[in-house]
């Protein structure tokens, strides 16, 4: 028989595997542990017993300035870096941020972004980086490593606000452009884009560069209005 982790150890081996920031919140849905409550006095405990870093700042996952948990040296750069002037100023950004994500759509691009998240974690992932969407942040979308210690590296596009199918095809085409790039960049890295799900214009386009999939190659995660993710694999 094996033993059961209690609350403070599941939440410890998950801040191992993300080593990144995170809020109470976003730690609370990726561990299964409720109410929040737990989450929060588990890692207060944790705090005190010097096992985790516990700090005001930016959660990786929803990008909020919260009361954040971390182990490892990624997170001690950001505590590092996060100076008192940078936390006015992200403050200040995510305020305007949730302002717009009050009004926007589960297609939008911030929302299948922290849907697939949230699915890498569930299935073994480890997650290195989440850009700021919202911002406009350059790099990366999502860089994760898979169960197996490969990168991941994924291009994320929502669908227009506005349902313009020619805006939507110029998003498809900078997707696919990203995975280009990613493939010269490093030959190595598996090669994803995550789009939102139901939508024609996206499945018509993605069926019609089959041959560029199979030979980059390219997986597609598609997301549905419920948060499920869907992954179409290289030869579908």
């Amino acid at each position: 028989m094996t033993n059961k982790l209690t609350n403070k150890e599941r939440i410890f081996k998950k801040l191992s595997e993300i080593a990144t920031p995170i809020c109470d919140d976003c730690l609370s849905r990726i561990a299964g542990i409720s109410p929040r409550q737990t989450v929060y006095q588990s890692c207060t405990s944790l705090a005190e017993a010097g096992k985790i870093k516990r700090d005001k700042g930016e959660c990786s996952f929803c990008a909020k300035i919260k009361k954040v948990s971390w182990i490892g040296n990624e997170g001690e750069k950001f505590a590092d870096s996060l100076t008192a002037t940078k936390v006015r100023k992200i403050e200040n950004l995510h305020q305007k941020e949730r302002d717009v994500k009050v009004k926007s759509s589960w297609y939008s691009e911030e929302n299948i972004q922290s849907s697939l998240v949230a699915y890498l974690v569930s299935q073994g992932y480890i997650i290195r980086r989440v850009a700021n969407t919202f911002s406009r942040e350059h790099g990366k979308d999502i860089v994760a490593e898979t169960p197996e210690g490969r990168q991941l590296w994924v291009s994320v596009k929502g669908f227009p606000e506005n349902k313009s199918h020619p805006q939507a095809r110029h998003y498809f085409a900078q997707a696919v452009f990203d995975a280009v790039l990613y493939r010269d960049e490093n030959p190595s890295v598996e090669i994803a884009l995550a789009l939102p799900d139901g939508f024609p214009t996206y499945k018509n386009l993605a069926s019609r560069i089959s041959w560029l999939r199979r030979t980059l190659p390219l997986k597609i995660y598609w997301i549905d209005n419920l948060g499920n993710v869907r992954e179409e694999g290289l030869t579908s």
